[in-house]
C-alpha cells in the first residue's frame, strides 16, 4: 500500500499520556492512515532515527489573530511545532468591528504599518474575519474566541459603566452571532479597559450565550496579583453561574507578596471540579515575566473613555499626579524588572530593549521612573509593550506540574524581518514549546515527556471539543511535529528573543509539511475550527 509520507523508526507519544514506544506514522489526504507498525511506501519517506513524533501542538493562549493577516505562514509559532492556534483572548478579538472596536482594530494595523498589507475593511464579523483567513491560506489551523472587551467597546464604548438593558441585549446578540459564525467560545479581558467595567452579571450573560453554542469561557482575571484568590472565585461563579467550562487564561502570581498562592487557587479549581462538577482548567506560558502594554500600569478610571481621554488626562498636572500616586506597582518587584520591548513613535525606538531604571538612571535626577514612564505611555499614544518580572520560579513549576494545565504561549506569530519583526518581544512568541521540552522535560525533569506532551496536544484538544486533533490515531487530522529530544530548546531570549528554537525537524498541517528537515516550507494548508 502506498501513503502521501510515512515518518518511520519514531519514538511515538500519542497525545494521550500513555508511554512512548517506537513505530511509524502513515499519512495519506490529510489524515493519519496508521500509527505502529506500516506496511507498504510513502511518496515521502522520513527516517525519524529514533527522534519523537507527536500530534502537532495546539497553543491554546494566543494573540495572532492580529498577526496573521500580515504573517499567514505564522513562523514563529509553526517552527516551535504548533500547528493550531486558539486567537481572541484576554477580551481582545478583531471582530466583531463595530464602533469604538474598529477603531480599535485599525489603529493596530495602522500603527505597524500593515495599513496596505491587511485590508481590516474587509472585514466586520467573526464569519468575515475567518473567511479572510482562509482565502489566502495559512501554514496552521486557527480557531478564534470572540472577545468580550470588542463587544462591549462595539455597544457601551469605553466608558465606565453598567450597560442598560437593551445595550446588554444587543451585546449578547453579537456574541451569538460571532459564535454561529465560528468562535469557539468567549474570552474576558478584565484586568483591562473596557472589560475591567463590567460586572460579574453582565459576564454571565455573554457566558452564557457562548456556552448555549458550544463553546467555553476564557479569562485573563481581573488580578493576577493582590486579589488572585478573589478573582479565581469570580472565573467560577461565572462558569458556575452560566453552566460554561471555565479557562483560566496564563494562570500565575504576580509580586513575591503573592508568591505561593496558585497552590491555594489550584485546590480551588480540583475541590469545584470534584464538588460541583464545574469544568474549571488552566494554561500557562513557562516564564518568570510577564507581557502586556506598558499603559496596563496606570489605574482603570485613567483608561475611562479610551486612550483619547487617557491621554488628555496624562497632560493635565493634576491628574497626571492623581495617576502617578495609583499606578498598579504591584505588579512587578520593582523598575528593574520592566523592560520596554517595543513602541510605535519612531523617536523612542532608542529605549527598546532597556528598563525603566536603567532609563531612568540615565536622566539623572530629572525623571524619577513613575514619571519616565508616564512620559512614555504619553509620547507613544499607549503604544507601548513592555515584560514584567513578577513571577517566582517555583510557582512556575507548581503551575506546570498540575493535572489541570495545559501549555498556552501568550504570545503572536511572529516573523525575524519586517514590521512583526521589530522590537524585543517576549521570548514566549519563539519558543514556549520547545522550552518546556528542554528545559523543563529533559534538563530539570519537572514533567515527563508524556506527560507535557499531552498539555500542549490531547488536553487543549479536549478542551476545543475536537476528537480528530490532538491524538496520533488512525483517521485523526494529520497534524503532527517531530522533534529531537536530546536537542529540542528555546535559544532565545529576553533581550535576543526573535531566534527560532533548535531540534524541530517536521510539522506537518493536515497532511503537508509546513516544516520539513527544519526549514519552513511555504505551504499554507490551515483550516478554521469553530465550536463543537
Amino acid at each position: 500500500m502506498n501513503y502521501d509520507c510515512v515518518l518511520r523508526n519514531g519514538r511515538i507519544v500519542d497525545g494521550t499520556g500513555s508511554p512512548w514506544y517506537r513505530g511509524d506514522v502513515a499519512v495519506d489526504d490529510g489524515r493519519i492512515a496508521a500509527v505502529g507498525t506500516v506496511e507498504g511506501e510513502g511518496d515521502a519517506e522520513i527516517d525519524l532515527d529514533d527522534d519523537v513524533v507527536a500530534p502537532g501542538f495546539i497553543d491554546v493562549h494566543t494573540h495572532s489573530d492580529f498577526t496573521l493577516p500580515a504573517n499567514r505562514e505564522a513562523h514563529s509559532k509553526v517552527r516551535q511545532g504548533v500547528t493550531l492556534e486558539v486567537v481572541g483572548n484576554c477580551g481582545t478579538s478583531v471582530a466583531p468591528r463595530y464602533g469604538a472596536a474598529s477603531r480599535s482594530v485599525d489603529d493596530w494595523f495602522e500603527s505597524r504599518g500593515l495599513g496596505d498589507a491587511v485590508d481590516a475593511d474587509e472585514w466586520e464579523s467573526m464569519a468575515g474575519y475567518l473567511e479572510y483567513l482562509e482565502a489566502d491560506g495559512l501554514s496552521l489551523n486557527v480557531g478564534s474566541l470572540v472577545g468580550h472587551g470588542n463587544v462591549r467597546a462595539a455597544v457601551v464604548g469605553y466608558e465606565d459603566r453598567a450597560p442598560s438593558t437593551d445595550e446588554l441585549d444587543e451585546m449578547c446578540e453579537l456574541v451569538a452571532e460571532a459564535m454561529t459564525d465560528g468562535a469557539v467560545g468567549l474570552s474576558t479581558g478584565l484586568f483591562y479597559p473596557p472589560g475591567c467595567y463590567a460586572d460579574v452579571d453582565e459576564v454571565v450573560a455573554l457566558a452564557e450565550v457562548a456556552a448555549d453554542h458550544g463553546g467555553f469561557y476564557a479569562t485573563h482575571m481581573r488580578s493576577e496579583s493582590d486579589d488572585l484568590l478573589e478573582s479565581v472565585e469570580e472565573a467560577i461563579e461565572i462558569g458556575r453561574r452560566a453552566d460554561a467550562p471555565v479557562q483560566v487564561s496564563h494562570h500565575k502570581a504576580i509580586g513575591p507578596d503573592n508568591w505561593g498562592k496558585v497552590r491555594a487557587t489550584l485546590r480551588r479549581m480540583e475541590l469545584v471540579r470534584e464538588r460541583e462538577g464545574i469544568d474549571v482548567q488552566c494554561d500557562q506560558y513557562p516564564y518568570v515575566a510577564s507581557s502586556t502594554s506598558l499603559g496596563a500600569f496606570l489605574p482603570d478610571w485613567a483608561h475611562d473613555g479610551g486612550d483619547d481621554a487617557l491621554l488628555e488626562r496624562l497632560r493635565d498636572p493634576e491628574t497626571r499626579a492623581r495617576i502617578r500616586e495609583d499606578l498598579k506597582t504591584e505588579r512587578t518587584a520593582d523598575w528593574d524588572g520592566v523592560l520596554v520591548t517595543g513602541v510605535q513613535n519612531p523617536d523612542l525606538k532608542g529605549i527598546e530593549g532597556r528598563t525603566i531604571a536603567e532609563l531612568a538612571a540615565r536622566s539623572g535626577e530629572e525623571r524619577p521612573p513613575a514619571e519616565l514612564l508616564l512620559d512614555i505611555v504619553l509620547e507613544d499614544e499607549n503604544r507601548t509593550m513592555h515584560v514584567s518580572f513578577g513571577m517566582d520560579e517555583a510557582d512556575v513549576r507548581t503551575v506546570l506540574r498540575h493535572d489541570l494545565t495545559m501549555v498556552g504561549s501568550d504570545g503572536s506569530s511572529l516573523r525575524r524581518s519586517g514590521p512583526l519583526g521589530e522590537g524585543v518581544p517576549h521570548p514566549r512568541n519563539y519558543g514556549t514549546f520547545p522550552r518546556v521540552l528542554g528545559r523543563y522535560v529533559r534538563e530539570e525533569e519537572v514533567i515527563p515527556l508524556e506527560r507535557a506532551i499531552h498539555k500542549m496536544t490531547g488536553m487543549p484538544a479536549s478542551r476545543l471539543g475536537l476528537d480528530d486533533r490532538g491524538v496520533l490515531k488512525r483517521d485523526a487530522r494529520a497534524d503532527v511535529t517531530a522533534f529531537d529530544p536530546e536537542t529540542v530548546e528555546q535559544t532565545g531570549d529576553f533581550l535576543d528573543p526573535a531566534v527560532y528554537p533548535a531540534g524541530v525537524d517536521h510539522v506537518l498541517v493536515n497532511g503537508e509539511f509546513v516544516v520539513r528537515d527544519g526549514d519552513h516550507t511555504g505551504a499554507r494548508p490551515g483550516v478554521v475550527i469553530g465550536a463543537s
